[in-house]
């Protein structure tokens, strides 16, 4: 019903494909509203696996036409061509991008009923090969939440519309109640076609094969690869189950299952290298961990230099005392503390006292005693200089060391 072209932006000189119904169709208004449908759809979706709309716009002659992305690589039904086979991994990392596209379409309503191998487009992108879905011109709003027109003439009569190898029975009765699971039923069959080169429910004519898809079990997936995992087996048998109550709710479910299958490739590292094989050789337990040499000695240091500073410190207190107790107001002071402390005269006082003759001159007078208060200087004396201009020898003594 419509043609796709190769074409350049001539504002942003990028590369694009334009969808265009065909001459031939463009009076028809069921298809114009399919095409303008699938072009609301795909622009409210953000994900990295649906084709990117850019524009809506109509021909001179009336027909509309889409500008989406231009894509490069091949669909999956040019892989299955070539390949005829596709490993499991590999078949089960394309199954996850596709649901990954889909969980964001039927989250907001939209269910595909067209999904197979030609609108899976497996891109090729500077992340590597990225999965993305086309073709949602046979879609179908469930949420009533985009405007269809006159979309409605599109499933009237009871048609079956899909492609027959990939369309759920609930889809080939064309029941008016056809939901999400619809396109997990087609999910199934891809998964299926991949790893076995064939559809579950061939047949020479369209209908043998729906007969087959509404009366008959699916094949096991073990009778095609034996060495398939039987839990993805069990997933293909879910998927295909002929009641949709029976199959997997939603496309979320389906792709925690997916998920479950794959694991981490672990490669076996060899001991070789370089030619050269390594031989454990079994050594003594190590010593447990200590104090390492270099801290000891520094603590050492440490240590020693603490002393030497501790004995310097002292003897430089020693000479200070020293030299405060030799100074002279150390001495004229010292009788003076004594005497106002004591009651007794100082001994010394015996000693500096006149010879007898002058005392007999003088006329004898008693002093009265001064106070012990008045003994005390109110201010105390300034300590002579360290270091005196002239200084005598003092003789040696243990008391003058000490201080006493």
């Amino acid at each position: 019903m419509g043609v796709v072209f190769s074409a350049t932006h001539l504002e942003l000189d990028a590369p694009v494909a334009i969808k265009i119904v065909r001459d031939d169709f463009a009076a028809n208004e069921a298809i114009v509203s399919r095409l303008l449908f699938e072009a609301r759809a795909v622009a409210r979706m953000q994900s990295a696996h649906v084709v990117r709309v850019l524009d809506v716009a109509r021909l001179p002659n009336g027909a509309p036409y889409v500008v989406m992305e231009k894509l490069r690589g091949a669909d999956m039904a040019a892989l299955l061509e070539q390949r005829t086979t596709i490993p499991v991994a590999e078949a089960i990392n394309y199954l996850l991008q596709a649901c990954e596209g889909l969980i964001e379409a039927h989250g907001l309503g939209i269910v595909h009923r067209d999904l197979k191998p030609e609108n899976l487009f497996l891109a090729i992108t500077p992340e590597g090969t990225v999965l993305k879905i086309l073709d949602f011109g046979i879609s179908k709003d469930v949420g009533s939440s985009i405007r269809e027109g006159r979309r409605t003439t599109l499933t009237k009569g009871g048609a079956a519309i899909g492609s027959p190898s990939y369309m759920a029975p609930e889809q080939i009765r064309a029941a008016p109640n056809l939901d999400a699971r619809a396109d997990i039923w087609s999910l199934g069959t891809i998964l299926f076609e991949l790893l076995t080169g064939r559809c579950p429910f061939d047949a020479e004519t369209v209908a043998l094969m729906y007969q087959k898809a509404l009366t008959e079990d699916p094949p096991s997936l073990l009778d095609f690869v034996p060495d398939a995992p039987p839990e993805l087996n069990t997933i293909i048998r879910l998927c295909l189950q002929k009641d949709a109550e029976d199959r997997f709710q939603t496309v979320q479910e389906l792709a925690m299952a997916l998920r479950g299958l794959v694991r981490p490739v672990v490669v076996p590292r060899t001991r070789l290298e370089s030619g050269v094989e390594l031989i454990a050789v079994h050594s003594a337990p190590a010593a447990p961990p200590g104090v390492s040499l270099s801290v000891k000695l520094g603590l050492c240091a440490t240590a020693i230099l603490l002393a030497a500073a501790s004995v310097a410190f002292w003897q430089l207190q020693l000479r200070g005392s020293a030299q405060r107790a030799d100074s002279p107001s150390h001495q004229g002071l010292a009788p003076v503390v004594r005497s106002s402390a004591l009651s007794t005269p100082p001994p010394n006082a015996v000693q500096s006292a006149p010879p007898p003759e002058l005392k007999a001159e003088e006329p004898p007078v008693t002093k009265p005693e001064p106070p012990a208060a008045a003994a005390v200087p109110s201010v105390r004396p300034v300590p002579a200089p360290a270091w005196p201009a002239a200084r005598k020898p003092a003789p040696f003594s243990a008391g003058s060391r000490y201080g006493l």
